[in-house]
């Protein structure tokens, strides 16, 4: 989840971390600051901001690059919302600590808008086809995680394995009876078992705004297309289940506000693949442009769609027969 972009491979798009994002910040993060004070934690983000902001100068980059395509914000205004971005990921890091051990019920009183939320979703339920639920890499998805886990469903969340060294906390994070973490593209079955949680009546979350390999589908963001993993899409379909949008924005330093948007629904032509990824796009779109600073990407995103073109059209011009 969290890192940068190398240049593109041949089968996907390859992830690796930055020198900030090892076990050993992850393990003074979780050594120190459960030991702070609350109001001690914004000079300490502060100064970790501007280290890490003046020590990463592709990620510094990347983030202005996406933000003046978010914002149309260019020159010093850019820089500033890239900042902020950084002070941000820095609250989201910290957040861990308020995560372990896992205890849903603590993890509920600090967002807002939950009991609104839990009668949308208990609605959506109540169909009894399941609920395929979407999210972005905004705010702070794991906090979602721990609202979605109270509402007496499992909850089945798939995520690429990660390279990260915090890939052990973020375990520890989500490690209650009630979710259940599926690891993307390790099993050709995934899709069949997902299919039948839904139709138990179970929660499937799949982060929707970053696609690692087929099947994909494209999208406009922001007046450029952008490839989607199109899984969310497909499950729909296949079980009838509807489709929820739900991100968590940091709020302050320890609050947040659960966010939803939808139904979507997904019907049995083909092109309701296409259609459903469009309105998730326009919908991702419009929660984006609320909170440009909390979309946490520390890559290129359209450079990165740019550069996978480019290698899709060298392969097809050496394939045998041109």
């Amino acid at each position: 989840m969290h890192g940068s972009i190398r240049a593109p491979r041949s089968d996907a798009v390859r992830w690796y971390t930055h020198g900030w994002n090892r076990d050993l910040s992850w393990r003074l993060i979780h050594a120190i600051i459960p030991r702070v004070p609350r109001f001690l934690r914004p000079p300490i983000h502060l100064a970790t901001t501007l280290l890490c902001f003046a020590a990463m100068p592709r990620e510094r980059r990347a983030a202005r690059l996406n933000l003046t395509r978010i914002t149309g914000r260019r020159g010093l205004a850019s820089r500033l919302l890239a900042f902020r971005l950084f002070y941000n990921f820095s609250k989201f890091m910290v957040s861990y600590t308020d995560l372990l051990p896992f205890r849903p019920e603590a993890a509920a009183r600090r967002v807002e808008g939950g009991e609104a939320a839990t009668r949308t979703i208990e609605g959506l339920l109540a169909e009894g086809r399941g609920l395929v639920v979407v999210t972005l890499h905004l705010g702070n998805w794991e906090m979602g995680l721990a609202f979605l886990s109270r509402l007496g469903r499992k909850v089945n969340v798939v995520l690429r394995p990660e390279e990260a060294g915090s890939s052990r906390w973020e375990e520890r994070a989500r490690a209650h009876p009630g979710v259940r973490t599926i690891a993307a593209g390790r099993s050709a079955w995934n899709g069949v078992d997902l299919l039948l949680a839904l139709r138990r009546g179970e929660v499937v979350a799949v982060q929707g705004d970053r696609a690692m390999g087929p099947p994909e589908r494209r999208a406009a963001l922001f007046g450029a297309p952008l490839r989607l993993p199109a899984g969310p899409f497909l499950l729909a379909r296949a079980s009838g289940a509807p489709i929820l949008i739900v991100c968590v924005p940091i709020i302050g330093h320890w609050r947040y506000r659960i966010v939803l948007d939808g139904p979507l629904r997904v019907g049995l032509e083909e092109s309701s693949l296409q259609a459903a990824a469009d309105e998730f796009a326009r919908r991702a779109e419009a929660i984006v442009a609320r909170y440009p600073t909390q979309w946490f990407n520390f890559f290129e995103l359209w450079d990165a769609e740019s550069a996978a073109d480019r290698q899709a059209g060298a392969r097809s011009a050496t394939a045998p027969g041109r």
